[in-house]
């Protein structure tokens, strides 16, 4: 099997420092509305947002950058991209942020 097609290793953030640069970017109002958005395929200039059973995917189309994250466990299970840190999660959920103002819940 390629490399490519392999499964992504699991939890990829520690549970705290995930939620707490989500909690420094979006206000809980802001993290309900994600989670609405995420249960009917939302795209944004940016981003593709949906969700599969318990699990909800934040998709940035330029990179190719996936965050799947258990929301009900307040953590991140997979991130496709190896070195990924929080610093660049945060500027992933800033970049989405700003997309989400043009957007309607």
């Amino acid at each position: 099997m390629s490399k490519y097609l392999e499964t992504l290793p699991q939890y990829h953030f520690d549970r705290d420092d995930f939620c707490k640069v989500f909690g420094e970017v979006f206000t809980d109002d802001e993290i309900i509305d994600i989670d609405v958005m995420c249960g009917y395929p939302q795209n944004t200039e940016n981003f593709l947002l949906y969700r599969w059973e318990d699990e909800f995917y934040i998709v940035h189309r330029d990179s190719g950058t996936i965050i799947n994250w258990y929301k009900h466990l307040g953590r991140t299970n997979t991130c496709n991209k190896e070195a990924f840190t929080l610093a660049d999660l945060k500027e992933l959920l800033l970049l989405l942020k700003e997309d989400l103002k043009e957007v309607e819940v």
